[in-house]
């Protein structure tokens, strides 16, 4: 609705964030990102709709503090609190089968992945940010309502939901968020728990990133 209120975890340089203000005039968009290059990037992006948004320069998880934030120059997307070097290669090879296979209607060899996949995890910096929980961002604001929580933060999205009490939960309307299988079927646990929140639940896989273990899930009230 006019003036709701959209919260973009995981901002990275504003992509979504743009695209929701042109979709939802009127909306206000938050954006959570606690990498500084990307930061710096985002209110570039954001200059010429900065009355309906915001930046919030650090991370979101289960209680608050300072914590560790991997960063990777070269592929800043898959940043996070919790990058695993080897499994971020196996989503970025994933990626790069699913494009392969697309393109040249054949499967790539282990040549053609490496190619693709190339330098993209080189240089990794590990940066101090500063971490809050959702519900102490919804208390100092004094958030009412939240019309879309966008969750995008690479493993991290557990310790997210982790950080709302249980009263806040009746003021977040829809999320979307991705999720990583691990190994424990993270997905359907989440799906079941927003479930037990109130929330219908849709799942389904990115196209391009069918050849990996990473979902999305929406969840509507």
């Amino acid at each position: 609705p006019a003036g709701g209120l959209i919260l973009d975890i995981g901002a990275n340089i504003g992509l979504f964030a743009l695209y929701a203000t042109e979709r939802f005039p009127g909306a206000r968009v938050w954006c959570f990102e606690p990498a500084p290059h990307c930061v710096e990037k985002l209110r570039l992006n954001l200059e010429q709709i900065r009355t309906e948004t915001r930046i919030f320069p650090i991370a979101l998880g289960d209680q608050a503090g300072e914590t560790e934030f991997s960063y990777y120059p070269q592929y800043s997307i898959i940043s996070g609190m919790f990058a695993d070097e080897t499994q971020d290669m196996e989503v970025l090879r994933a990626g790069a089968r699913t494009q392969y296979l697309e393109k040249y209607k054949q499967e790539p060899g282990e040549r053609e992945l490496d190619l693709l996949v190339g330098s993209k995890l080189d240089g990794r910096e590990v940066i101090q940010c500063s971490i809050k929980r959702l519900s102490q961002i919804i208390a100092e604001e004094k958030v009412e309502r939240i019309s879309l929580a966008k969750i995008d933060v690479e493993r991290a999205e557990n310790i997210i939901l982790s950080g709302i009490d249980e009263p806040d939960w009746q003021r977040i309307d829809q999320l979307v968020v991705e999720v990583h299988d691990q190994g424990n079927r993270e997905h359907e646990a989440m799906a079941a728990k927003l479930r037990g929140h109130g929330y219908k639940t849709d799942m389904f896989v990115e196209p391009t990133l069918k050849s990996s273990s990473i979902y999305v899930l929406v969840a509507k009230r």
